[in-house]
């Protein structure tokens, strides 16, 4: 079979839809009745064996209440380096420090979507003032 993921994409986005499941109390089996495919399926798609078709990522974010956007928001491994970086190149108030420290303290996908969703939210109102 030969690998057309070669970008990982499928993987990360497995993980992620793996993650938010657990958090969710939902098995595989209850995911897949909801997106009409077999658990089998869900674990492909978990494990990135399997690419998903946008409708279907649609149908997950859904099902699991979170924007599809939330499975392409990738960071890349080096934030907390530039995160430091940051630091060190600026005057970075000593709260943006805390709220990052905290925030990666947040173990729950779920929890920190929303969070990241409810800061995305005032820095709109904001900019509007």
């Amino acid at each position: 079979m030969p690998d057309d993921n070669k970008d990982g994409s499928a993987g990360a986005i497995g993980v992620r839809i793996k993650s938010l499941r657990r958090s969710a109390g939902l098995s595989q089996a209850s995911l897949g009745n909801a997106l009409g495919v077999t658990f089998q399926q869900v674990q492909k798609y978990e494990s990135g064996q399997s690419k998903i078709a946008a409708d279907k990522l649609q149908r997950i974010a859904q099902t699991l209440g979170v924007d599809v956007s939330y499975f392409y928001d990738m960071q890349p491994e080096s934030s907390s380096t530039a995160v430091v970086q940051k630091l060190n190149d600026a005057a970075v108030p000593l709260e943006d420090f805390y709220f990052k420290d905290a925030f990666d303290k947040i173990k729950d996908p779920r929890a920190r979507y929303l969070l990241a969703e409810l800061a995305r939210v005032f820095c709109e109102i904001e900019a509007k003032k």
